[in-house]
């Protein structure tokens, strides 16, 4: 096992390892551009971005970014949607309009706190591997004088991991357009201390 720094070119083989935990029951064409959109526009830089590597491949990474920083996600998803059907495309974009949203929130919250930094994605197949993993990605912040490290997450994901691990949640939200009277579903906002 091997913390190592995460390449623009390792996108394709984490989204592939995401689409099979976050199975949709729509296409396989919205999971693919839809995980794969999730990854790409979380991923910043190699200097706030980590993997662990074992002898069966990637197993957990840690991507977080300055509030500042901007990359190329929406160029990439403009592509995508012109090769898919529009019935399609729409499902798509509502989906990643309401990650949108929720970001452009914490963002929010972010300005608010000097020294503030973001676990922009988080992800892991081994139990152990992403508490590493991330602790690397914590020591990385310190280093750069980050003292609150912030994240968002809905109840699709493990957002119970992260009160365990001390982050507070300051905020939670239903996400009407994704909940039906049977099941809710929410997103949460979190902060940590870390310096």
């Amino acid at each position: 096992m091997e913390i190592k720094p995460f390449y623009i070119e390792d996108i394709a083989i984490l989204a592939k390892r995401v689409s099979e935990i976050w199975r949709f029951d729509d296409s396989p064409e919205f999971t693919r551009i839809f995980c794969e959109y999730l990854v790409r526009c979380n991923y910043y830089s190699t200097q706030f971005s980590f993997k662990i590597v074992d002898e069966e491949g990637l197993q957990a990474i840690a991507f977080g970014c300055m509030p500042e920083e901007k990359n190329d996600a929406e160029a990439w998803l403009q592509e995508q949607l012109k090769s898919v059907s529009p019935e399609v495309g729409k499902y798509i974009v509502r989906s990643t309009n309401y990650a949108k949203r929720i970001e452009a929130e914490l963002l929010t919250l972010m300005e608010s706190q000097p020294h503030a930094a973001k676990l922009s994605f988080f992800f892991s197949r081994k139990p152990g591997y992403g508490a590493l993993v991330l602790e690397h990605l914590v020591e990385r912040f310190k280093h750069q004088g980050v003292k609150w490290l912030y994240l968002w997450t809905d109840s699709w994901c493990n957002w119970q991991y992260y009160p365990h691990h001390d982050f507070e949640q300051i905020s939670k939200g239903l996400l009407p357009e994704f909940s039906s009277d049977d099941e809710k579903y929410y997103y949460y906002l979190f902060r940590k201390h870390i310096g």
